[in-house]
C-alpha cells in the first residue's frame, strides 16, 4: 500500500524549491554541479569496466570504485603546478577556470521542473545559445597559450569541429522553438506533454544528438585530444589543478547538454504519475531518469566506436547535418504554419 506524502511536506517542499539561495548553491547550484561532474567520472569508469571487461581499481577502489575518484582528486590537487616557459602565463592560468564557470552557468537556465530552476526567463534557450557558443573559446585560448606545437595542433583542430557543429546544432533546436512558439525552455517541456519532440521531429533530435556529442568532444569526435597523435591534444601542458579544472568543466559540460537535450526533445519533466510523489519531487526524477539513459548512451560510445578523422568529421558536419537541419526546419514550418495558411 502506498502512503501519499502528506501535504505539509509538499508545501515544505515548494517552499524550498522558492528560495534563490538554496537553489543557486544547492540544487540545481553550485553544489549539484560540482558533486555531478564527480558522479559522471565515477559513473564512466564503472560502464566501460562493465564494458570492456576490467576488474577496474582494486586497492584503494572499495566501495563501488567511490574511493579511486576520491584518490585521484586528492593526486591532482597536491601536484606542483607547472608553467611551461613558452606559455603565455596569465592566460594559461585562468583559461581553465573561465572553462569550467561558463559550463557551470548553463544550469542556470537549464529546468528540472516548473519549480526547480535557478533562473527562468522568457528567452532562457537564447542564452543557453549565448553559453554554448562562448564557451569552446577558453578551451581554444587554453590551447594557444599553452605554448607547445602539439596544443596548437589540437586547438586548430577543437576550433573547426566546433564551427562545424554548431551551426546544425542551433538549426536543430529552431524546428523546436517554432514547434512551441516560444524561447522558454519551461514552455518548450510543457508543450511536449503529450508527445515529445523527438518522435514529431526526429531528424532534428538526430542532427542536435549528433551535433551536441560533438560539442561536448566525446569519442568519436575526440580528435582534438587524440591521445595516440597529439599525446592529450590542447590540454597536453596542464597538469595538476588545472587538469583537473578542466576535466571538471568537461564533464560539466557534458552533463548540462544530456540535461537541455532532455528538456528540447524527450519531454523533460514530463512523465507517467508516481503515487505518493508531489510533482516537486516526481518532476526532477523523471529528469534523471532521461539524463541517465542519455548520458549511457553517450558513454558507451567510447567503448564501441573509433575516433573519425578531421575529413569525416567536417564533412558529416557541413554536408550532412547542415542540409539535415534545413530539412527538418522546412518540414516543422509547414506543419505549424501551413494548416494557418489554408484555414
Amino acid at each position: 500500500m502506498v502512503v501519499p506524502i502528506p501535504p505539509p511536506l509538499d508545501q515544505l517542499i515548494r517552499f524550498i524549491a522558492s528560495e534563490p539561495f538554496v537553489k543557486a548553491a544547492i540544487f540545481p547550484g553550485a553544489t549539484f554541479v560540482a558533486v555531478l561532474g564527480i558522479l559522471s567520472v565515477w559513473y564512466e569508469r564503472k560502464l566501460l569496466a562493465r564494458v570492456m571487461l576490467r576488474i577496474g581499481p582494486f586497492h584503494v577502489g572499495k566501495y563501488g570504485g567511490w574511493l579511486q575518484v576520491i584518490a585521484d582528486a586528492v593526486k591532482f590537487l597536491s601536484k606542483e603546478y607547472i608553467i611551461p616557459a613558452r606559455a603565455r602565463r596569465k592566460l594559461f592560468v585562468s583559461m581553465p577556470m573561465a572553462a569550467l564557470l561558463l559550463a557551470a552557468l548553463l544550469f542556470a537556465f537549464i529546468p528540472f521542473s516548473e519549480y526547480w530552476v535557478i533562473y527562468r526567463s522568457d528567452i532562457s534557450v537564447l542564452l543557453v545559445f549565448l553559453l554554448l557558443a562562448v564557451s569552446p573559446i577558453p578551451f581554444i585560448v587554453a590551447g594557444w597559450a599553452s605554448g607547445s606545437k602539439y596544443s596548437f595542433i589540437g586547438m586548430i583542430r577543437f576550433a573547426f569541429q566546433i564551427f562545424a557543429y554548431e551551426i546544425p546544432l542551433f538549426l536543430a533546436l529552431t524546428g523546436v522553438i517554432i514547434a512551441a512558439r516560444s524561447f522558454d525552455i519551461v514552455d518548450i517541456v510543457n508543450a511536449q506533454a503529450a508527445v515529445p519532440f523527438a518522435i514529431t521531429q526526429f531528424i532534428g533530435f538526430l542532427v542536435f544528438f549528433i551535433a551536441a556529442v560533438s560539442e561536448a568532444e566525446r569519442i568519436p569526435f575526440d580528435l582534438p585530444t587524440a591521445e595516440q597523435e597529439l599525446v592529450e591534444g590542447w590540454m597536453v601542458e596542464y597538469g595538476s589543478v588545472g587538469f583537473l579544472t578542466i576535466q571538471l568543466a568537461m564533464y560539466t559540460k557534458l552533463d548540462a547538454l544530456v540535461f537541455f537535450t532532455v528538456n528540447m526533445y524527450l519531454g523533460g519533466w514530463h512523465g507517467p504519475s508516481l503515487p505518493g510523489l508531489p510533482d516537486t519531487v516526481a518532476q526532477p526524477l523523471w529528469v534523471f531518469v532521461k539524463f541517465l539513459t542519455v548520458l549511457t548512451i553517450i558513454l558507451l560510445f567510447r567503448g564501441v566506436y573509433t575516433r573519425i578523422t578531421m575529413r569525416r568529421i567536417l564533412d558529416l558536419g557541413w554536408r550532412v547535418l547542415i542540409p539535415l537541419a534545413l530539412i527538418n526546419l522546412f518540414i516543422v514550418s509547414l506543419t505549424v504554419y501551413l494548416p494557418t495558411l489554408v484555414g
